[in-house]
């Protein structure tokens, strides 16, 4: 931020200039950088515009997320095939990282398997940042995934009222491991909607607001004796709001939403931080919920053991709290009135959060 001293009444006043983002100003491998996890159901994130100042100050970290992007050469030996230099030069990614941006809760209430992590492939240029693939790790093995239509992230130079679409379609044959096919479409519009100045308990930055707003349709098929179904899987549309410093290779904050039942409702907040011994994970605990919508009862799948469930209404409140001491809780909502909800699950590691909704 850049600071003018005026020699009239010697007023220091201080001067926001509109920033550009390239290639440079995002990650490359061997980066290793923390966020952390914020829980805030009324936080303004919707105002917007140029000249604009942003104070986040008062937000309060629940956790923290570790992300280590890594180079191609640390991929399996498949991935390497798809993605490395041997592969087609569109595909030729720049480093892999985890990502738990795809609908788990949907795949793994259809399907009789577990995916046990799943890598975002990667390319940068001085003129995008593309999302090339995927690789899916199933019961200790990895299969990878190449987008057929590469969705692009973010177009550069990236400047105050720019604004792009993009698509991307990925098709994944999960044999030998199981006999389906999982195909996902999207299509992203992005608008760099704000600049001006953000404070978060970080620090203070000049940066860009980017609104990304996403329209996913996924399916599955899944084989049954000698013939085959596709099932649809309810994605809906969401939002991410992210802003964007030069100084740093993340976002100093980044806020998703999802659509449900006609409301934009906030599902997870983070912001670049430090360590500060709040619990790290290179990826976010992964937990799913089903069904959702949920009429009785709301099954919940963790990979850890869940100490407490904690389910919050759209106005924040408590409304639900659930000691427990099992991987698997089954969850009464009857109790509760139509809406949308978030539920709060709490482990050894750390918390998360997920929505659902009660019909």
């Amino acid at each position: 931020m850049k600071k003018l001293l005026l020699a009239v009444g010697l007023i220091p006043v201080v001067s926001f200039g509109q920033i550009t983002l390239n290639d440079t100003h995002f990650p490359v491998a061997g980066d290793q950088l923390v966020m952390s996890t914020t829980f805030d159901l009324t936080l303004d994130y919707m105002s917007t515009g140029a000249n604009y100042t942003w104070d986040f100050s008062g937000l309060t970290p629940t956790g923290q997320r570790f992300t280590n992007y890594k180079d191609i050469s640390d991929a399996s030996f498949l991935a390497n095939l798809f993605f490395g230099q041997f592969g087609a030069v569109p595909y030729q990614a720049s480093y892999f990282a985890p990502t738990t941006d795809l609908p788990l809760d949907q795949i793994t209430s259809v399907l009789p398997i577990t995916i046990d992590d799943i890598s975002l492939f990667s390319k940068s240029t001085p003129s995008a940042l593309t999302m090339v693939g995927y690789e899916f790790q199933i019961s200790g093995q990895g299969i990878p995934a190449k987008s057929d239509t590469i969705e692009t992230r973010y177009e550069f130079p990236l400047n105050y009222g720019d604004a792009y679409t993009s698509r991307g379609y990925t098709d994944l044959d999960l044999n030998p491991i199981y006999d389906a096919k999982w195909i996902q479409h999207r299509y992203k519009e992005s608008t760099v909607d704000g600049w001006g100045v953000i404070t978060t308990p970080y620090g203070t930055f000049d940066a860009l607001r980017i609104h990304h707003r996403v329209l996913e349709n996924d399916s599955i098929y899944i084989s049954l004796d000698t013939t085959g179904i596709w099932v649809g899987l309810p994605i809906p549309e969401a939002h991410e709001y992210e802003w964007r410093a030069a100084e740093e290779k993340e976002a100093i904050l980044r806020v998703k939403t999802s659509v449900i039942l006609g409301t934009e409702t906030i599902t997870s907040i983070e912001y670049r931080d430090t360590l500060n011994g709040l619990g790290l994970n290179e990826a976010e605990l992964a937990f799913s919920v089903f069904p959702n919508p949920a009429t009785d009862e709301l099954t919940v799948l963790s990979t850890e053991t869940v100490q407490l469930i904690t389910i919050l209404n759209q106005q924040g409140q408590v409304v639900k709290t659930i000691e427990l001491n099992g991987a698997q809780p089954v969850i009464p909502v009857s109790d509760l009135d139509a809406g949308i909800y978030h539920l709060v699950v709490t482990t050894a590691s750390g918390k998360a959060t997920k929505l659902f909704a009660k019909q």
